[in-house]
């Protein structure tokens, strides 16, 4: 039986956690509403049709004044107003981040190669970038920044030329939140427009009368932004599935209780559909951490301490019977953040590096601020469970590797002859195997009446 200590946060241990309550642990954030899906659907469908228009119409009625469509575009003056409004330490701390992100985002590229299989047997792999990219980046909740650098750094290391950011009005204006518009525009992006959520991927998706189309659409959000991702995923390269925040911090209670509170509230706070679970094996401990936490949300001020409320539901923390079985269950669950908090944490990643698979990103000791705000990784990272078989979002995202192959003068033809016609004629693909075997005379292999019988009596 689960115990709980406070009106917020459960403490269960893990052969207890019950169908229903386990469900919606480890369900979190993948199911929604037929009538939200049709809302997005209208919403794609209107902004396909009418473009400019729809979206127009959309912000007019959420800022309470007539939007013109010519108002959807950033004017390059706005960029260097920008910088002016900003205080000079968040430009600064911007300016650093977009280094370090940059620095790892640059170890990631792959390199092209061209090399011989076998002799006259050549094959090799390029690497090309994306035309162009459409990032979104939320907000409304708060300013985000650091999203901008993330979605924005990987697709100009990747070598995109167009690269488009969009985001909701801020503070009632047509206007985007002027440190979002600076990342941005250090981070890379070209263009810049404001929209949001379903409209915004819309647009980008199947274009405007005022924006282009992209080839791939990149960026977290909320529900409206996740399901119109899934909808243009037919016309259009999408990312990741990113919805709301979400941490597991796992700990075997050798860290002051203070600091791991401090974690499992870290990416808690988002926003109500975000999700916080701690994983440990004392029941002692986390009764102990559930108590700390109850102060700590009180201390809080809105709307965090509200956002943190509404998680119930799916936050919990869980206690194991041994390390084991806390390692399974984080596989099950597939944090987007994974935090290992224990004076042991190397050692605990070495002993299980092999069985511990399923995770966004590892913070070992490290809050997951740290990497959201600069340490180098993307953070903009699976959610949901997905981590199963995602990863984070990075320059693989905004480039292709089309692949090069080249047979060589007779000894190249000599070499695959006789697969290719065996394959051929086993398929019952004639046409592949004359293909081939007139290639292979006219480098003078000189082998055409022994393929060709076989193949007719085939065929």
């Amino acid at each position: 039986m689960s115990r709980k200590v406070s009106s917020l946060f459960q403490v269960v241990r893990l052969e207890e956690l019950d169908g229903e309550r386990r469900s919606a642990i480890i369900d979190r954030g993948r199911t929604f509403s037929e009538d939200l899906l049709k809302r997005v659907r209208e919403i794609v469908e209107d902004v396909r049709r009418r473009g400019d228009d729809s979206i127009a119409e959309f912000l007019s009625e959420q800022l309470g004044r007539r939007v013109r469509a010519d108002e959807i575009l950033v004017k390059r003056e706005m960029i260097g107003k920008a910088y002016k409004r900003l205080d000079r330490r968040v430009v600064s701390a911007i300016r650093h981040m977009v280094r370090n992100v940059m620095k790892f985002h640059r170890l990631q590229m792959p390199k092209p190669f061209f090399v011989e299989i076998e002799r006259g047997v050549r094959a090799g792999q390029l690497v090309i970038p994306l035309d162009s990219a459409g990032l979104y980046v939320p907000a409304g909740k708060a300013a985000y920044p650091s999203v901008a650098v993330m979605v924005a750094v990987p697709a100009k290391v990747a070598g995109v030329d167009r690269i488009v950011l969009a985001s909701p009005p801020w503070d009632g204006e047509m206007a985007i939140e002027p440190a979002t518009l600076v990342a941005g525009q250090m981070s890379g992006a070209t263009e810049f427009y404001v929209m949001g959520g379903a409209h915004a991927v819309a647009a980008l998706a199947y274009g405007t009368q005022r924006i282009r189309r992209v080839d791939c659409i990149a960026g977290p959000g909320g529900p409206f932004t996740y399901l119109a991702k899934e909808l243009v995923r037919d016309v259009v390269r999408t990312d990741i599935p990113a919805g709301p925040s979400e941490s597991l911090v796992l700990t075997d209670g050798t860290l002051p209780l203070e600091v791991v509170c401090w974690d499992f509230l870290n990416e808690a706070e988002h926003g109500p559909d975000s999700t916080a679970v701690l994983v440990c094996t004392s029941e002692d401990f986390a009764l102990r951490v559930a108590e700390k936490l109850e102060e700590m949300v009180e201390s809080l001020t809105p709307p965090r301490k509200e956002y943190l409320i509404q998680q119930r539901e799916r936050s919990a923390i869980v206690v194991c019977r041994d390390l084991e079985s806390a390692i399974r269950f984080v596989n099950e669950f597939a944090p987007e953040h994974l935090v290992i908090d224990s004076r042991h944490a190397s050692r605990i990643f070495r002993r299980y590096r092999r069985v511990l698979r399923n995770f966004g990103t590892l913070c070992m000791n490290t809050p997951s601020v740290a990497g959201s705000y600069g340490i180098g990784p993307n953070s903009t990272l699976p959610t949901g469970g997905y981590a199963r078989f995602y990863s984070g979002l990075s320059v693989d995202n905004f480039l292709k590797r089309p692949t090069v192959e080249e047979l060589r003068g007779v000894r190249g033809y000599r070499a695959l002859y006789e697969t290719v016609l065996t394959l051929a004629e086993h398929e019952g693909f004639p046409s592949h195997a004359e293909a081939y075997r007139s290639r292979a005379n006219f480098v003078g292999l000189g082998v055409r009446a022994r393929g060709r019988s076989r193949v007719s009596k085939k065929s």
